[in-house]
């Protein structure tokens, strides 16, 4: 009977001792039940917020990255769906963090520390801290109006000037309180244990909606405007050529007369990258209240649902309450829808525009040079070439004195805002070269060496060629793809012109379409000057091998026809690029 009641007995008393420590505190055997920020870390980690960092530890002197405090947060909101956008090269789709800090950018909470970097594994200040959790705040559309002086610290005059709004704000909603009495310590590292004592706190804060609803109104461009987004000087160079003036194989240099001295200067290679990039437009808009979080979305749809397909940049503050974004790679002749929304209340009105229509689409593409949209034109029977579908342009990776390689927000705009999914690299120099990254934001790299250019490519091995090329460039299910050589002249100028041939396109958008390399960071180039290739012997070439082919257009099919290129896939090819 005693040994029952001892049994008995030591059981309630582990009963009791079990219940005396929190269970946190077994789980984590670096946090004592009598730590100051166990119950901190007990309510973090049962929210499901916080997490252990390992074999059986909380970790909670360790500085929290810019990693966990995103995923923090992310759990926070319920682990909401984001999109993985290969945006930071330094976030691995499959990272444990990639989700949250796609849902940190887009809900503009936290930024990278560059344009192409996100620095998960930096570690974060307690200023940094407050700044991130005021701008989580405004993300609910919470007020963040608590606001405290900061002069009781004596090292107040330490805080960043971008923090001081923010640390004001965290201190006087009582989320994050002085190291000691009289310190801030706003450059002090931010603990596992002190974010897990801020979110404790923040749940206990009742904050109030912002129930103002903002008025945002449109600009520029005004209802029903029509830009022309093509450079001034591409438009005078297709304007002389539209006279026919230079016409003439004997004096090609003629073609360069009209160009006044301050023009000419961008087409020496030694004084910039050229003139190849198209006008961006600046749009405009009032809004009247600047916590808003904005953002500008333009469409081809009034619904907003159709991709614009083109490159938006940052929206900036002019001044008081007028704001602005630069957008650019339009496509001509094209209508667009614009508005600009907010976080919460109150979105603009619906405005639209149309752009010009043009022979030719220049695109801005950063580092890159040479780059256009071969649709845009009219061919010989009406049709309109589709835009979006097939580039054109010079080499995108090589470094070297010509001074041409994309950057890392180049290679972005060529993937996400042109829609790129093939890259066909015409040099033969390419093959075992370990110059090219290869694959990278999901654009595919084909290699398709084309040595020869003009005339002799429609014989022997540059026919072969050709062949491999057009598998690659006539399969619609690869567009849109970008294809170059090293400047996007004379090879690329020949799968171009088989190509424009092919839809019909006339002669005259032919050769504007060589001689436009011109305004890139290249010499000057005439279609008539046969330093670089014989490009009239070419057509002559092709019309003398087909004569019962009536027509360019008619003769380009049967080559292709000739080198086993069926014609179910022309077929294919015409369909999906000429537009009615």
């Amino acid at each position: 009977m005693k040994r029952s009641f001892r049994i008995i007995a030591a059981a309630l008393a582990a009963v009791m001792i079990a219940a005396a420590i929190p269970a946190f505190a077994a789980g984590f055997s670096d946090v004592e039940s009598d730590r100051w920020s166990a119950p901190d870390i007990a309510y973090a980690v049962e929210k499901g917020y916080m997490n252990g960092t390992g074999n059986g530890r909380f970790s909670p002197e360790d500085t929290m990255t810019r990693a966990m405090v995103v995923t923090v947060l992310w759990r926070r909101d319920g682990s909401p769906s984001a999109k993985y956008q290969p945006v930071f090269a330094d976030v691995a789709k499959d990272a444990y963090y990639a989700a949250a800090v796609m849902w940190s950018k887009s809900e503009g909470i936290v930024n990278g520390t560059s344009a192409s970097e996100f620095s998960p594994d930096a570690k974060v200040t307690r200023e940094q801290l407050a700044a991130m959790l005021k701008r989580y705040t405004e993300s609910h559309r919470f007020l963040s109006s608590a606001k405290t002086d900061l002069g009781a610290f004596s090292d107040a005059g330490t805080v960043s000037e971008y923090a001081v709004d923010s640390m004001s704000w965290a201190v006087g909603a009582g989320l994050i309180s002085g190291t000691t009495k009289t310190t801030l310590s706003p450059g002090g590292s931010a603990t596992r244990e002190q974010f897990a004592a801020i979110l404790h706190r923040y749940d206990g804060v009742k904050f109030s909606y912002s129930k103002a609803i903002a008025k945002l109104n449109p600009v520029y461009p005004e209802e029903g405007d029509v830009i022309d987004v093509t450079s001034a000087l591409a438009k005078r160079f297709i304007l002389r050529f539209g006279w026919g003036d230079f016409d003439d194989p004997e004096h090609p240099e003629r073609v360069y007369d009209w160009l006044p001295d301050e023009d000419s200067a961008f087409l020496n290679k030694e004084n910039g990258r050229g003139t190849s990039d198209p006008c961006p437009i600046t749009f405009r808009w009032t809004c009247n209240d600047p916590t808003r979080l904005m953002r500008f979305q333009i469409s081809e749809s009034e619904d907003m649902k159709t991709a614009a397909g083109v490159t938006v940049g940052p929206i900036v503050s002019e001044t008081d309450g007028v704001y602005s974004c630069t957008v650019t790679n339009f496509k001509t002749g094209t209508r667009y829808f614009w508005r600009v929304i907010t976080d919460f209340r109150g979105n603009s009105p619906v405005a639209s525009f149309s752009t010009a229509p043009s022979r030719v689409r220049q695109l801005f593409v950063e580092g890159g040079s040479n780059v256009r949209d071969l649709g845009g034109g009219v061919n010989a029977e009406g049709k309109r070439v589709r835009q979006g579908a097939i580039y054109r342009g010079a080499e995108v990776e090589l470094a070297d004195e010509t001074g041409h390689c994309l950057t890392d927000r180049g290679r972005q705009i060529l993937a996400y805002d042109l829609g790129v999914k093939t890259r066909v690299d015409l040099q033969a120099e390419s093959v075992g070269a370990e110059r090219h990254l290869g694959k990278w934001y999901g654009v595919g790299y084909v290699v398709t060496p084309c040595s020869e250019k003009w005339v002799p490519i429609l014989t022997g091995e540059g026919a072969e060629r050709m062949k491999a090329i057009f598998d690659v460039v006539l399969d619609t299910d690869r567009y849109p793809i970008y294809f170059h050589c090293h400047a996007g002249a004379d090879r690329t100028g020949t799968v171009a012109a088989m190509l424009e041939l092919l839809l019909g396109i006339d002669m005259e958008d032919i050769r504007l379409d060589y001689d436009l390399t011109s305004l890139a960071l290249w010499d000057l180039r005439s279609w008539y000057d046969g330093n670089e290739g014989d490009r009239e012997a070419f057509f002559a070439e092709l019309a003398a091998m087909f004569p019962d082919a009536a027509t360019p257009q008619e003769q380009a099919e049967a080559f292709a026809l000739s080198i086993g290129v069926t014609r179910e896939k022309i077929d294919a090819f015409r369909e999906y690029m000429l537009l009615d």
